[in-house]
Order: C-alpha cells, then sequence, then structure tokens
C-alpha cells in the first residue's frame, strides 16, 4: 500500500484560520479612535461593551437558529480565561476551609486558580465522555464543598444535564441538614459553542428541560479566547452568569472592586466597594477582533463539526472507540478534536503506554498534531508537578492554612482516579482543523487506515 499524501492541513487554530479583512479593519476601527481602553477615550466605541452584549445572544441562542434580541444571561469580558477563572471563583465566595470538585482531565490554570483563592482542589473521575462523571460526582461532595467546576475539554460535553440533576439533589439535601448549597462553575474554555440537553441551575431549574449551550449550566461558566480556541483575540476570556447580583460581584472584581451605584454611578470603576479587584479588564481591540470572530462562530463550528464526523467514522471503521457523546441523538460537541481508544491490546500497563506512544509517533509526521493522552502534558493531573508535591502559593498557602488542616493526607499521584487514568493510557487522539476540503479529509482518513491498517496496534 503507498504511503498517503500530507493532508495538507489549514492548521490547529480554529479562529485564527478565519481571520481576514474584517478583524484587520475591527483593529483599525480602535486604532484611529485612539480608544483601546474599554470604558473611556477620545473616540471610545465601547467595543467590548458590544461584544458583551452579542455574546449573551449567542448564549442565548438554540443552535441552528437565529440570535434572541435580548437575553438573560449576563456577560462581563476579561483579559483571559485564567483570569475569568480566578475572578469566577472569588465572586463565588471560595477560600480557606472550601474544597472544589474537578476533574483531572482538564488544563492547569482550573487548578491553580483554585489554589490562588486558598481553596483545595478535590479530584473527580471520570465517565466514557472523558468528563466529569455524575456518579463520581455525588460520592465525593462533603461539607466543606463549595463549588464544582466541569471542563468540557477539547470540546467534548459533559453529561452536564444529569450533573445538574445530582446537584439539584445533592442542594435539596443540604438544605435540609442547614448547609450552604455547593455552585457550579463551568470552565467552558475549550467548548465555546457545544450544546447539551438538561436544565440550567444548582438549586432548582432555571429553564425547561431541553438544549441549552454549554455555560450557561451552572451559576457561572467561564470561556477563552486564547489562540487555540474556537474564536480568538490572541487571548481573553468571558465569565457569564443569570444571577445578577453574582454578575455585578463579577463586574466589580474583574474591574477595581467597585460596583456601580445602581441609583446614580459615577464612576467607571464603581462607586461601592465590594472586594479587592483583579484587574482583568479586555481592551477594545481585543474585543472588536472578538466581535467579528463571534459572527464568524456558527461557520467554524460546522466545518469542525462535518470534518470531525467524517473522521470517527473511519476511526470506527478501523476499529476504534471514539470518545462517547454525551447525547448521542443531538451531540453538541465542537468537534475539535477526536478522540479515540486504541483496540484492545496488551494487558499490563507498561505495554499499554508504550503502545500509545509508539501510535502517536506514528501520526506525527502526517501534521494531524496527535496525542497520547497519558503524556498530555498540564492537561492531566498527575502531569502537573506543582499539583502532586503540593507547591504553595505563599508561605505554604493553602496547603498549610489551619482552615485546610483536612487536605493533609490529599494525593494527587496517578491513581488517584482509576478509571480515566486506564483512557488515559489507551486514547489517542488528532486535531479537527475548522477549514478543510473533502480532499482534504480524504487524506487524513488515509493516514489514519495507513497507521492503523491490517496487523498494526
Amino acid at each position: 500500500m503507498p504511503e498517503p499524501e500530507p493532508p495538507m492541513s489549514p492548521g490547529e487554530f480554529p479562529g485564527a484560520i478565519w481571520y481576514g479583512e474584517e478583524e484587520m479593519e475591527a483593529a483599525l476601527r480602535v486604532l484611529r479612535h485612539q480608544s483601546p481602553f474599554r470604558y473611556y477615550g477620545p473616540h471610545c466605541g465601547f467595543e467590548v461593551r458590544r461584544f458583551e452584549e452579542e455574546f449573551a445572544r449567542f448564549l442565548a441562542s438554540t443552535p441552528g437558529r437565529p440570535w434572541p434580541d435580548e437575553s438573560d444571561i449576563h456577560v462581563t469580558a476579561v483579559n483571559s480565561g485564567t483570569g475569568a477563572l480566578e475572578v469566577a471563583l472569588e465572586a463565588l465566595g471560595v477560600g480557606c476551609g472550601d474544597e472544589v470538585l474537578v476533574q483531572g482531565f482538564l488544563w492547569i490554570s482550573s487548578i491553580s486558580a483554585i489554589l490562588r483563592n486558598r481553596a483545595i482542589p478535590v479530584l473527580v473521575d471520570s465517565d466514557d465522555t472523558l468528563n466529569m462523571d455524575p456518579a463520581a460526582l455525588r460520592a465525593t461532595v462533603t461539607p466543606r464543598t463549595k463549588v464544582i467546576m466541569p471542563v468540557p475539554m477539547l470540546g467534548g460535553c459533559a453529561r452536564i444535564g444529569v450533573l445538574m440533576a445530582v446537584v439539584r439533589e445533592i442542594n435539596r439535601e443540604r438544605e435540609r441538614e442547614g448547609l450552604p448549597p455547593v455552585r457550579v462553575l463551568e470552565d467552558c474554555a475549550q467548548s465555546l459553542g457545544a450544546h447539551a440537553k438538561g436544565a440550567p441551575g444548582s438549586r432548582v431549574p432555571l429553564g425547561e428541560e431541553g438544549i441549552h449551550r454549554i455555560g450557561t449550566f451552572g451559576d457561572a461558566g467561564i470561556f477563552s479566547l486564547q489562540i487555540n480556541k474556537n474564536i480568538t483575540a490572541g487571548e481573553g476570556g468571558m465569565i457569564v452568569t443569570r444571577d445578577p447580583e453574582l454578575h455585578r460581584r463579577i463586574n466589580a472584581l474583574h474591574n477595581a472592586g467597585y460596583a456601580p451605584d445602581p441609583s446614580n454611578p459615577a464612576n467607571w470603576y464603581g462607586d461601592v466597594p465590594v472586594g479587592w479587584g483583579h484587574g482583568r479588564r479586555m481592551s477594545e481591540l481585543q474585543g472588536a477582533v472578538a466581535r467579528v470572530q463571534l459572527s464568524k462562530l456558527d461557520a467554524i463550528l460546522a466545518g469542525m463539526r462535518h470534518s470531525h464526523a467524517r473522521i470517527e467514522d473511519a476511526v470506527r471503521a478501523l476499529g476504534m472507540t471514539p470518545r462517547a457523546h454525551a447525547d448521542a441523538e443531538n451531540p453538541g460537541d465542537t468537534g475539535y478534536y477526536c478522540l479515540f481508544q486504541l483496540p484492545p491490546g496488551p494487558a499490563d500497563e507498561p505495554a499499554k503506554i508504550a503502545r500509545g506512544r509508539s501510535v502517536a509517533r506514528a501520526l506525527e509526521p502526517w501534521g494531524l498534531h496527535p496525542w497520547f493522552l497519558h503524556d498530555f502534558e498540564v492537561h492531566v493531573y498527575y502531569n502537573i508537578l506543582p499539583l502532586v508535591e503540593k507547591w504553595p502559593i505563599t508561605n505554604g498557602c493553602p496547603w498549610e492554612c489551619p482552615k485546610n488542616i483536612f487536605c493533609r493526607n490529599y494525593q494527587y499521584e496517578r491513581g488517584a482516579l482509576p478509571r480515566l487514568d486506564e483512557a488515559l493510557i489507551t486514547t489517542v487522539g488528532v486535531n479537527v482543523p475548522s477549514r478543510m476540503t473533502t480532499e482534504q479529509e480524504g487524506r487524513i482518513v488515509n493516514v489514519l487506515e495507513h497507521v492503523f491498517g491490517p496487523g498494526k496496534y
């Protein structure tokens, strides 16, 4: 069998490869107005404010239908996804003595944001979506649990509707026991535009059972505009919530720590002190570019989903198992990355790891940006050395804080999450670009057939 041609892929950066004259003109508009600061300037165009309004309408939309004119979702734009996590956790009241439940397949910022708020991360095992397992969540909650943080990874949705139903049940029990409710913060940095089935709301349903955008199920959600994301301004992030009072806190904390006086606001930074501000404001340059990218998001998602479906079919035909969709009938994953479990092979762990690395090496020359998940750098809990070794933020905090004494026996080495650990040593993935021709898709399929042909792996 002759070797296939390289796919000539247009790249792994979904939003950036859609940059064109519109993004350039948006950036130039801000520069011509000499007003890159979001709140004022010689001729401020309030690009960030308009982006927030448009993003709220997008989140309130039904996939495949026009955006509504109004939205009950509040959006605060910030300068990074990491900053969004830090601000959101503080706004939710996370601090010393608290636990934040998070899965082990994530990004390092999901952990660092918890630690910077002086709380303790508690790991929850994953199901076949490689996201947080609702059953494992139920068994992990304690009276110290303050926030639950699902992290839909690489565009794949968790069973968020089931998760929210479990959280509502937990909160009914906590209310009877006199405990405060747990809150849900969705870390959707890698899943902008995804949708799932269920009802939003951590205490009572805040909407009908049905299809909703990821990020709108919990008390708050965050997104990222970093270069790898579905739309990008280089950096940037968003914090979203349906709760007006929580939005007020988020808006104050992302800025100088002051909220506007609703009756007579006098200052751009606010008039009523709420806390110490983070100075996480998004610039007008970011906002202007993000607005253009947002208008292209539906096309970006359509491209990735179409290509992903074809590649997933090829993977399945080769005897491998694609990552499970949370909703098989109406999958809302973005299609950013195709993850698949290798066919049955060696039983012992070292041999499984050696096989996974061999597969990734075999795929590497073809430009598919493959990853063997066990080696997926700081996307995996046991690869985050500062977590495994419990590095402090400062003065031993949070690990040595008297209020966190309960964490002394918590461990983060490999073995803490058995189901995820097994999945990571048997799963490989390839990137799915957002602008591929049928020919380019076919070449990726040819590469997979070449690498995973009869008798291989």
